[in-house]
């Protein structure tokens, strides 16, 4: 039987990226129902490194535990409460998952180990830092306000005590190791999804009126609700998350499409979203004090932006595709709807309009933010190869 041997070439970007001047074969495989070409030497995936140094901060950690109880003379220590395992998972251990965080993502810049980070610029590090430490220390207290539920009073010997400290330990260096090294723009819209949905659950449920929706959703912010703090925060964070993403993106964005003022207006609307969405935080809302009335106009203006958007998103946005302007369109007629029903018949109560104009707004951020990042991807890792016929090799058929 006749078998013809092809070859390809490679872009010279591919070569320099995966360090292939050297190599003379590559391995390619099909993967549901895609070509995926690989280095035949790959350089150690994230979750082998993950693995092997997430031990070295956890024991360490664990030593100090184990010594301050010996220190205290303690020699039992309650699961939950106070003096607790949880309590030092979230002192000592959210401490060191946060320097693993660093060390880590600070290797992957100086490509001292594999990372996926390369596309998050330094700027951006403060913000996603704080991000992943609220995600963190909120995720703590959710299981440990569980764990403390299904095992209420229980405790524990000195040693007992310390291995399931360093199993939790270990758990949080794992994750923050892992988030450093494989973060990208795609993952930082889900991180911006979870804050914002996040945050916001957690104001409603700890909320201390709960009836509070029969005021509005603004309510959540006001100083006569529970750990107001909770929702104006998420606000504020959520707004540096929009930055630091919107940035990233941009950036790859005006890397392949340089000097298009389209581009760069719809940056300059997308950040002024953002900022506008912190304000909305920064300034809860109030009927007395100097910053009466500020609240409802910042979030005024945080639907005329997106109305904006909405509707110059076919000019703004290059090679926009058919599918995102009808969702868009949709999108922006329910809001119009929705608008109709609260301000002149009245159908709808402000808590129903607010939310409902909230969760439209944010829906249609999140697909805009997911349809940059499909460009900016099919713009700076796309290529064309050639495929050429090389020779026929003669295969005997046993």
């Amino acid at each position: 039987m006749e078998e013809k041997q092809f070859s390809i070439t490679l872009p010279e970007k591919i070569v320099e990226e995966f360090d292939l001047e050297n190599e003379t074969e590559v391995t390619l495989s099909i993967k549901d129902q895609k070509i995926v070409i690989e280095p035949k030497k790959k350089a150690t995936g994230n979750q082998t490194l993950s693995l092997r140094w997430f031990l070295i901060p956890t024991t360490i950690v664990s030593i100090l535990f184990l010594g301050y109880l010996f220190y205290a003379d303690k020699t039992q220590i309650a699961l939950v409460g106070a003096y607790s395992i949880a309590n030092f998972v979230l002192s000592f251990g959210v401490l060191s998952g946060v320097f693993s965080f660093v060390l880590f993502f600070i290797k992957g810049k100086r490509n001292q180990v594999t990372t996926k980070s390369k596309d998050i610029y330094w700027r951006n590090f403060p913000t996603i830092l704080l991000s992943f430490i609220v995600i963190l220390v909120f995720s703590l207290l959710v299981f440990f306000k569980v764990i403390g539920l299904v095992f209420v009073g229980a405790t524990f010997d000195r040693y007992t005590a310390t291995l399931l400290f360093f199993v939790f330990v270990g758990l949080v260096n794992y994750f923050m190791i892992y988030s450093a090294l494989s973060i990208t723009p795609a993952k930082l819209t889900n991180l911006l999804i979870f804050v914002i949905i996040g945050g916001v659950l957690l104001a409603m449920i700890t909320n201390k009126d709960y009836q509070w929706w029969q005021f509005n959703f603004s309510f959540l912010g006001t100083i006569e609700a529970k750990s107001s703090w909770q929702f104006n925060v998420t606000l504020m964070f959520s707004s540096l998350l929009m930055v630091a993403l919107i940035d990233g993106l941009f950036v790859e964005l005006q890397k392949a499409i340089p000097h298009s003022k389209r581009l760069t207006i719809l940056r300059i609307l997308l950040t002024l979203t953002a900022l506008d969405l912190g304000a909305v935080g920064l300034f809860p809302y109030t009927e007395t004090g100097p910053f009466q009335g500020v609240h409802n106009q910042v979030a005024g203006y945080l639907v005329y932006l997106i109305v904006i958007l909405i509707v110059g998103i076919k000019w703004l946005l290059p090679n926009v595709t058919k599918e995102f302007l009808s969702i868009s369109y949709i999108i922006a007629a329910t809001l119009v709807v929705v608008v109709v029903l609260f301000q002149w018949t009245s159908y709808l109560s402000l808590t129903a309009f607010e939310l409902l104009s909230f969760m439209l707004a944010f829906s249609w951020i999140v697909l805009l933010l997911q349809n940059l990042q499909k460009m900016a991807q099919n713009i700076n890792n796309t290529f064309q190869v050639k495929i050429n016929l090389e020779s026929e090799i003669q295969v005997k058929d046993d």
